[in-house]
């Protein structure tokens, strides 16, 4: 989504201008402006600008490009002085750090978006500049009933987002943070302290977390990334991040498929360095402490577990929702997870789950158990994950429990079990 975006206008000679450091710059919020900026005037598209700012407040422009300080307010606009010299582009983002801005999360055109996203019948929605939780809602209810399978994943990337992050990861369907926008809206150096900070609380939730933005940013010019890129890939891994996103380096740059090459092996690196023991541990008494886990979480945990105790490479999931993977996930286990799966929307909402490779079955009503595990564990040794010999962990739904009338117990539940490949299964 657009969402509560802010942006200046057009320029009167469509040409860059400079603004000088020290110079006066007054944003214009009559929209009489829009086409006619100037070095002294530019139009702001968010005519409430002169009641959330105030004298001694930062303007950012262009993503913290030029810094504006605000002299005076009026109901036509902002005088500002700049605090460096810059040059200026047409419909250049704003940022407002410390206002509490009044814009809507869904826009009228968002709104347009999101009903025709659901009509597509998209997968992913990045809902941009949330503040809490109730506009993660508003964004759900625009997307309507055709969109409810649909995961919304919300960006952080203001002050107002921190401060409600809980909340918002409660009711959103995975997060993102936004190190662009969040680091002109926050200090620059509190930007990494919210990056782990957020990146382990979605850990606990069970929510995929995505970092994002100038991960390998000189690979937008360069053929290779600085070292201190490299890092920042790796340390996010480390982290927890279930993803890591390219931008300007894919969008635009000189070398795509070389910075997603280069993103890949990184992550992979990090992968083997991480203490997946260690991070089944911390993330369980989060868990064992809250009272009446699910019983497909249970039983997750209970996998994970046996995973690690036993070192198994490969536990494979059949389930029709992906939920019994998502939990699985959530725990972190060293082995690779397949999820067998027959609905394609469903496969690919789990590629944004750490280590779940989505394996899709047709007709999954018409195809036995046993059928659909040889077929997991065949691709999964072609692809090298296991090898003959080692050990498997099964999750998938009971079927055979007897029918106990209204009991709670007449809806399957899922079971474990462990085989070793070539065993004869």
């Amino acid at each position: 989504t657009k969402g509560p975006e802010i942006r200046t206008g057009q320029l009167a000679g469509r040409a860059d201008v400079t603004i000088e450091a020290g110079a006066e710059l007054f944003l214009s919020v009559d929209h009489a402006d829009f086409e006619s900026g100037t070095a002294e005037k530019v139009f702001v598209d968010y005519k409430d600008l002169p009641k959330v700012v105030r004298p001694g407040m930062s303007v950012f422009i262009d993503d913290g490009l030029l810094n504006l300080q605000v002299l005076e307010t009026s109901p036509g606009g902002v005088k500002c002085r700049a605090v460096n010299t810059a040059a200026l582009g047409e419909k250049k983002g704003v940022n407002l750090p410390g206002a509490i801005v009044t814009l809507p999360a869904v826009s009228e055109k968002d709104r347009r978006d999101l009903e025709f996203g659901a009509k597509m019948g998209v997968d992913f929605i990045f809902a941009s500049f949330i503040r809490k939780a109730s506009q993660v809602e508003e964004v759900k209810a625009a997307l309507g009933e055709a969109g409810q399978h649909i995961m919304v994943i919300s960006k952080i990337e203001n002050q107002e987002g921190v401060e409600n992050v809980d909340a918002i990861i409660a009711a959103s369907d995975g997060i993102m943070v936004a190190r662009g926008d969040l680091g002109i809206e926050i200090p620059a150096q509190d930007v990494f302290a919210v990056q782990k900070s957020v990146v382990a609380k979605c850990n606990r939730a069970g929510k995929p977390v995505i970092v994002a933005t100038q991960m390998l940013e000189s690979m937008v010019h360069n053929p290779r990334p600085t070292r201190a890129e490299v890092s920042d890939v790796g340390n996010a891994v480390v982290d927890g991040a279930d993803c890591v996103m390219l931008s300007g380096e894919t969008a635009k740059g000189r070398y795509p498929v070389k910075a997603v090459e280069i993103m890949n092996d990184v992550c992979l690196k990090a992968e083997s360095m991480l203490d997946f023991r260690g991070m089944y541990h911390k993330l369980h008494p989060a868990s064992a402490r809250m009272a009446g886990l699910p019983i497909k979480e249970a039983i997750a945990l209970s996998a994970v577990n046996a995973s690690l105790e036993h070192e198994v490479a490969l536990i494979v999931v059949v389930s029709d929702s992906g939920d019994t993977a998502k939990f699985i996930a959530k725990y972190r286990p060293r082995a690779q997870v397949v999820a067998i799966l027959s609905d394609p929307s469903a496969a690919r909402r789990l590629l944004a789950h750490r280590g779940i490779n989505p394996l899709l079955v047709e007709q999954r009503a018409k195809t036995s158990l046993a059928g659909m595990i040889r077929t997991a564990v065949e691709v999964s040794v072609q692809a090298e994950i296991i090898r003959p010999g080692e050990t498997v962990i099964v999750v998938h739904e009971d079927r055979t429990m007897p029918n106990l009338g209204q009991s709670s117990y007449a809806t399957p539940h899922s079971v474990m079990r462990m085989f070793r490949v070539g065993d004869g299964e």
